[in-house]
């Protein structure tokens, strides 16, 4: 069994799978929101990690948890937590937390509000659904390191992860890589192109609803939404 193949009964989704596929080695990683906790059996059954906790809100998503775990015979190396953000994770416990599948602000919240679990582990590994900007924006103001970016596709949509080391130095990041992203074009070159003229899109329409306004608070906003799109072009 290889990380190319985990299992033949193990079927992840594209995005799924090209999270588990950047997993570091780790003892136990954490998957924050893990719904069916197909994050934590791949990282078992290929031998990533040698323990993993798979914690949700949610009872429902906690009980197809528990069916998929128990399926696999796993439930001595898989612990299941019912419970908010990391409040299911002790300081130290991980030293990989993924958090995928939710909007960059709810990341972000749960980030913070769990400061000390968090920087007492590794490697973050996060998977906004929204707000991309906004959750690197987040990692940088609190001294977090981004070292990679990939773009994942899926459904005909574009996805964003985030590879963080905890404790590394900072990266520098230009007002143009905090939009767009940092060296995407490397990581994922396939699909960077899309990724910008998607994002493009979005402020060419945002423009569009602005000069149809004659408030004059618009008049500044358009104006920079016009500025940012020369930066992005």
């Amino acid at each position: 069994m290889t990380q190319e193949q985990p299992s033949a009964n193990l079927c992840l989704n594209p995005r799924l799978l090209k999270i588990a596929r950047l997993l570091p080695k780790s003892q136990t990683v954490a998957d924050i929101g893990t719904d069916h906790a197909y994050i934590p059996v791949w990282a078992i059954l290929n031998k990533v990690s040698q323990f993993a906790i798979a914690s949700d809100i949610n009872k429902g998503p906690l009980d197809r948890a528990f069916q998929n775990v128990s399926d696999f015979g796993l439930s001595d190396k898989i612990s299941l937590r019912l419970g908010t953000g990391l409040s299911t994770v002790s300081v130290g416990e991980a030293d990989t937390i993924v958090i995928a599948g939710m909007g960059g602000m709810l990341i972000s919240n749960i980030l913070e509000d769990a400061k000390s679990t968090v920087l007492s582990a590794k490697t973050l590994i996060l998977q906004p659904m929204t707000a991309a900007k906004e959750l690197r924006g987040y990692l940088l103001q609190n001294s977090f390191c981004i070292t990679e970016e990939h773009l994942i596709a899926e459904d005909e949509k574009i996805y964003n992860i985030f590879i963080v080391s905890v404790g590394a130095p900072l990266r520098e990041y230009t007002e143009r890589e905090l939009i767009l992203g940092k060296d995407l074009d490397k990581t994922s070159p396939g699909l960077f192109d899309r990724h910008r003229q998607n994002i493009l899109k979005k402020y060419k329409n945002r423009a569009e609803g602005l000069k149809k306004s004659c408030r004059e608070e618009n008049k500044a906003t358009l104006t920079e939404i016009e500025r940012l799109l020369e930066l992005l072009k």
